[in-house]
């Protein structure tokens, strides 16, 4: 797994000594291990009120926004969410944008369809026979997931959801060793000291 973000938290590893592995998991089962396994982080995880005893909070690598995305070819306009209601929108299960959408209003298999990872979200727009009009996608994540102009020409921001500008964070269950956590807050707080945090790239699951 690369992108900047694993960067950060491999620097942070590092830096503490500790035994470590970085694997990707589908959204939902890295969020239900960082939840209840021992020893185990996520990233990169928005700091919501909901998710705050949830678990320990290490650090803090972006604040982000959150968009709803269409292929560029399509006329969709969008001034509100209830406009986007009237269109098949595609989220990642168990994520932020997922029970926000649906705290809206929005019905799962109806207008709001729930996918396992960011790629396949991309790939429903393109997809004819799925019918997906609309993706949520953080704004940062895209740009870094779509690697050439050329290929990121083929979507455009049609509406931001700006009350869904989040905090994305480093955290660990509550299972996790206070002496870890402990090291863990004080290395990335030092790391992020010598240098600004650079943009996201994607979530990963970190298993002791």
């Amino acid at each position: 797994m690369s992108g900047i973000s694993t960067e950060i938290i491999e620097a942070t590893l590092k830096a503490t000594n500790y035994d470590y592995d970085i694997t990707a998991y589908p959204w939902s089962i890295s969020f239900s291990r960082a939840k209840r396994e021992q020893n185990t982080c996520i990233y990169s995880l928005g700091r919501i009120p909901d998710r705050e005893s949830l678990f320990e909070w290490v650090g803090h690598i972006i604040s982000s926004t959150i968009s709803l995305y269409s292929l560029a070819s399509k006329q969709i306009l969008i001034t509100n969410l209830n406009d986007a209601k009237k269109y098949k929108t595609a989220v990642i299960r168990d994520d932020v944008t997922h029970h926000f959408l649906l705290s809206k209003g929005f019905i799962e298999n109806e207008n709001l369809y729930v996918m396992d990872n960011y790629d396949s979200l991309l790939k429903l727009l393109e997809t004819p026979n799925r019918n997906i009009d609309l993706v949520v996608l953080n704004d940062d994540l895209i740009y870094n997931r779509v690697k050439s102009t050329e290929a990121a020409s083929k979507y455009k921001n049609v509406y931001n959801m700006q009350e869904l500008t989040l905090n994305f964070h480093f955290a660990c269950s509550l299972n996790t060793e206070k002496n870890i956590v402990k090291d863990l807050k004080e290395t990335m707080k030092e790391l992020e000291k010598k240098a600004p945090l650079p943009p996201l790239e994607k979530n990963g699951v970190l298993p002791w």
